[in-house]
This record gives structure tokens, sequence and C-alpha cells, in this order.
């Protein structure tokens, strides 16, 4: 069986041996390149002691790379899902090459072990070199942006893209198994995946450790740290910042300014603020009053704004309960294929 799934296989595997092999020869020539350039550029600036410019121009001459990079790491495990899992099975029951195999002295579960086991574990290889690779190669921007947890730089580094090639993996399988056709294997598959990789991010992965919730009190202390004021809806609901959370830390949410009743203010509550609100949101930075100086007029008026957010020191738990999570959910697809496959008739 192993030699018959290495045969069925061997096209897809080389074609991505060809990819892995183009994508680490690119990332280590310019991801040596770029290392040695921020670490010129980090001596330099500091000897001068003005970072920022040359760090930002640092960071801007790269990010096309890295979104390129990101894009990739992304859809590797979509494709593992649709050009990997789904024929896996589905290729099979569509032609009715299984009844041979059946027939033969190989048993079920052991055909379905064989392929599961080889190929998975090619998924769970190829995803994992990717995500190194990229890690590597983006340490320096992602240093400068200081936040590891924004969603597709969270999903592309470290372990995370590993649980998400052994999902999307099994999920191809099972489509392909129940579906018994290849092409809507896929695109169920594809289509399920993307809705997962919207769904985690936003209302599992949050919840997933206890966050923090911090309130600011808009007085004369914290009025001069105000260097951004934005209104949405027309003035409706006002934002400001930025307010000193730790370094490297996950915002998960920030209400608008409420009083302390707890009713949101709007700009139109205190007009002796606020310069006329436009349509929609702005943001006022040089128009009119000064941000420090609006929060400074609103400070008499008892007012506040809380955050929520995870703090930098769980983003590696995260990563381990989130793909904990995925390749929970893939052992769960791999055992349905079992016992979907031992209770088929034909």
């Amino acid at each position: 069986m192993i030699w018959l799934t290495w045969r069925q296989f061997r096209a897809q595997a080389l074609t991505a041996v060809a990819l892995l092999a183009a994508a680490a020869t690119y990332l280590l020539i310019t991801g040596l390149q770029m290392h040695r350039a921020y670490s010129a550029d980090l001596a330099s600036c500091t000897l001068l002691n003005d970072c920022d410019s040359a760090l930002n121009q640092f960071q801007q001459n790269h990010t096309p790379a890295l979104h390129l990079g990101e894009l990739l790491v992304m859809a590797v495990p979509a494709l593992i899902g649709m050009f990997w899992g789904a024929p896996l099975i589905g290729r099979e029951l569509e032609t009715g090459t299984h009844e041979l195999v059946w027939n033969q002295t190989v048993t079920r579960t052991r055909w379905l072990a064989a392929k599961l086991s080889i190929v998975g574990l090619a998924s769970i290889v190829t995803a994992a070199i990717f995500s190194y690779l990229l890690t590597w190669w983006a340490g320096p921007l992602d240093s400068i942006a200081g936040d590891r947890f924004t969603g597709i730089t969270f999903a592309t580094r470290d372990i995370a893209p590993i649980g998400y090639a052994a999902f999307a993996f099994a999920l191809g399988t099972t489509a392909g198994l129940l579906l018994r056709r290849v092409v809507p294997a896929m695109a169920l598959t594809l289509a399920v995946f993307i809705g997962i990789q919207i769904l985690v991010p936003t209302l599992i992965r949050p919840n997933l450790l206890h966050s923090t919730t911090v309130t600011f009190a808009i007085n004369g202390t914290t009025a001069g740290q105000i260097s951004e004021i934005t209104m949405n809806n027309g003035g409706a609901e006002i934002h400001m910042g930025p307010w000193p959370v730790p370094q490297g830390a996950w915002v998960i949410s920030a209400p608008p300014i409420k009083d302390s009743a707890g009713r949101v203010v709007a700009a139109h509550d205190h007009p002796n603020c606020f310069p006329t609100p436009g349509a929609g949101g702005s943001a006022i930075k040089s128009e009119g009053p000064a941000p420090d100086q609006i929060a400074a007029c609103l400070a008499e008026y008892d007012l506040q704004q809380s955050l929520t957010y995870q703090p930098a020191s769980h983003y590696w738990p995260l990563q381990w309960y989130e793909t904990a999570m995925f390749l929970a959910l893939a052992g769960l697809l791999s055992g349905f294929c079992f016992w979907w496959i031992r209770r088929r008739q034909s």
C-alpha cells in the first residue's frame, strides 16, 4: 500500500518539492540580504539616535515581498486540502478503482490508513517548512512592527500553519469521501476552509485565553497623551488614542468614549470641544483644534474609554491552543473517515 500510495501521490509531491525549493531559494537569498541590511541600519541609526525614519523606510522596502510570502503560506493549507485531500479518496470512488483494491488482500482500514498517514504527514511537513522559512525571513519586519497578533501575521508564523494544513487535508479527504466526486469536493473544501479562517480569528481566538480590560479616564493627565481622535457615524462615536497598553499587546476591542453612566458620547453632545464633524468617519489631526486640546476640553465631563487586549505573553499559548484545536478537528475528521469507510457496502 505504501508503494501504491506513493505512485498515486508522486506528481503532487514532486510539484510541492519544486515549489518548496523555489521558495526556499528566494527566501534564503533575500532573507540573508535583509537581515544584514537590518543589522546595518539598526547600528547606524542607533548612533544617530534616529531610528524611526530608517526602520520605517526599511519596512516599506520589504512590505510587498512580505505580503506575497504571507499569501503563499496562507494558501498552502487550502491548496493541500483541495489538491491533496479532496482527490485522495474522491478520485478512487469516482472512477471505481477502489473496488480493485478492496477485492485484494488489502482491507479498507489499511487502505485508508496508508493514504491518510503518508499524505497527511507530507501535508504537515510541507506547511511546517513554508512557515519556518517565512517566520525566519520576516523576523526583522516583525520586530519593527511589534505586533504578532494581526490576523495574517499570526496565521502564517510558527506552528499555526501546521494545524491549518492538517485540518484542510482531513477536510478535503472527508469531502471527497462523502461527495464521491473530486471537483465538488475541492469546492466544498475551499469554501469551508475560508469560512473557518474567518470565524476563528474573529470569534474563537480572542476568547481562547482570558483577556484584560482596562479603563482610561479622560482627565488633565491623560489628555496630553492623545494624538489622534477619530469620529465615526458622523460624530456619533468618538475614539481616542493611543492609550498606554503593554508593548506588543493585541487590542481586541476599543469601544467608543462613554460617560460615567456608560452611555456612548457623541460629538454633538459637546459642541464647544469639537469642530463640525464630517459625514462618516474622520480623524482629527491638523484641522481645527489639536487632539490634545479636544481631550483637555472633554476632561471636564468625567468621560472614559475602555480597551480589551491580550498581552504579548499570550502569543505562544494561543499558537499552541489554536494548533491543537485544528489538529483535534483533523483527528475527528479522520476518525469519521475510518467509520464511514468501514460501514460502506460498496
